[in-house]
């Protein structure tokens, strides 16, 4: 079993205003991918309240967390975050359909 970090990044975010809120690609690319608006997406982040699941991970030296927004057995969104200073870091979000849902139950997520 994967372990949760949820309440780790819960409380990292409540550090935070959305005014740190940085993103790490385009911003026009993610709302396009999403079909959310940039409001919707910093209200996600900054509430956390469909997080279902959250995974620590270590790249290039740096803290970074998969977090795992879940609606329903079909559809979620997974935003990959990092905390830098004092800004929140946004590096990508992606949706995520019923098969990759799927795969991720399969692989032991509590999703």
């Amino acid at each position: 079993m994967i372990k949760d970090y949820s309440e780790e990044v819960k409380n990292l975010t409540k550090k935070h205003e959305r005014k740190d809120i940085v993103f790490g690609k385009n911003i026009d690319f993610l709302l396009k991918r999403t079909e959310i608006s940039k409001e919707e997406i910093e209200d996600e982040i900054m509430k956390c309240e469909n997080l279902s699941f959250t995974k620590k991970q270590v790249k290039d030296g740096e803290i970074r967390y998969a977090l795992f927004f879940i609606y329903s057995k079909k559809r979620g969104r997974q935003y990959i975050i990092t905390f830098r200073d004092k800004e929140l870091r946004i590096i990508t979000i992606f949706p995520l359909g019923s098969k990759t849902l799927k795969k991720y139950r399969k692989k032991g997520l509590n999703i």
